[in-house]
């Protein structure tokens, strides 16, 4: 007959072993952990090879940094995928759909959603759009720049806080509990933004919210990764206003925001104002309406650590 297992031992594999293995909260730490490294050095490779260009370059040295960025999370969800002996598509962005019917639609969406939002501030004077800032060829340089820069913006951000971490803590407490906490975190990272404000901030955390009800309703990323995108892209190029308080060399317009800063969302840009967390609240429902049937992957059971059987 085995020995019994000394009783530090049995509180130990208590503490970080469930019954399929390694605790969620463990997996997300490692994860993260790994993916701030691989995404870091990424970001630090892309920095360098870019620091050359100084502004004209700016849009060049996003979409390499968030490029390589992105690749640093993607490594880093595909080796604990190979522990936990998953396909890595799992984690949101499979080949299959990829640039498909959701991604264009999440696209529309937040296009159509950001133009809403500069209407109200036209319509209440916090938005003009001036004169142009640029002419000729250089509308079709920096447009198609930025809009590859925010594409390499959407799958870092995306598949960062919603790849791999919504999918194992989704594991661990359910999809709406990982929604909120993966939504905290990405609100949180943006603290450092230039100007960015506490109003700011919610605003963030209400967007992810109406990212993680695509994610859920879609099953994938596809469609957020467009949202964000076109969001981004129509905010710093095409409307020509801050985005998260910075300013995009480039851009089409020589627009102006002002007056009251609930309205224009001060120093932050429309990001922050009250219309656009009207907009996305609203959006939220409508999303979920249109998409009623919820095709968020229910996550599996394999281990990333297999528990020892307990003697007996």
């Amino acid at each position: 007959m085995a020995a019994a297992e000394p009783v530090e031992t049995r509180i130990m594999k208590r503490i970080f072993l469930g019954p399929q293995g390694l605790r969620a909260g463990y997996r997300a730490v490692i994860f993260v952990a790994l993916a701030l490294f691989l995404g870091g050095l990424g970001f630090g490779i892309g920095g360098r090879l870019t620091a050359h260009l100084g502004k004209p370059g700016q849009a060049l040295q996003m979409l390499t940094t968030e490029a390589l960025g992105f690749l640093g999370v993607f490594i880093a969800a595909s080796i604990i995928a190979l522990f936990e002996r998953r396909k890595v598509r799992v984690y949101g962005l499979p080949l299959r759909g990829a640039f498909g019917k959701h991604f264009w639609q999440g696209a529309a969406w937040g296009f159509g959603m950001l133009s809403v939002v500069i209407a109200c501030m036209a319509a209440t004077h916090t938005y003009s759009a001036g004169t142009l800032a640029i002419a000729g060829r250089d509308i079709v340089k920096y447009g198609v720049l930025w809009g590859l820069a925010f594409l390499g913006v959407g799958f870092f951000e995306e598949y960062m806080f919603r790849g791999y971490l919504q999918y194992t803590l989704t594991w661990g407490m359910g999809f709406w509990p990982a929604a909120i906490t993966s939504s905290v975190l990405f609100a949180l990272v943006h603290r450092g933004n230039k100007g960015e404000t506490w109003f700011g901030l919610f605003s963030i955390l209400v967007i992810a919210i109406l990212l993680c009800t695509g994610l859920r309703r879609t099953g994938t990323l596809w469609w957020a990764v467009g949202w964000h995108m076109a969001w981004d892209w129509a905010q710093s190029f095409l409307y020509s206003v801050p985005d998260s308080g910075t300013y995009s060399y480039g851009c089409l317009l020589k627009s102006k925001i002002s007056g009251n800063k609930w309205l224009s969302g001060g120093t932050v840009g429309p990001e922050a104002s009250i219309f656009a967390v009207i907009v996305v609240a609203v959006a939220i429902l409508v999303v979920a309406k249109l998409y009623p049937e919820v095709k968020y992957p229910q996550p599996d059971e394999a281990p990333l650590v297999t528990p020892q059987p307990e003697a007996v």
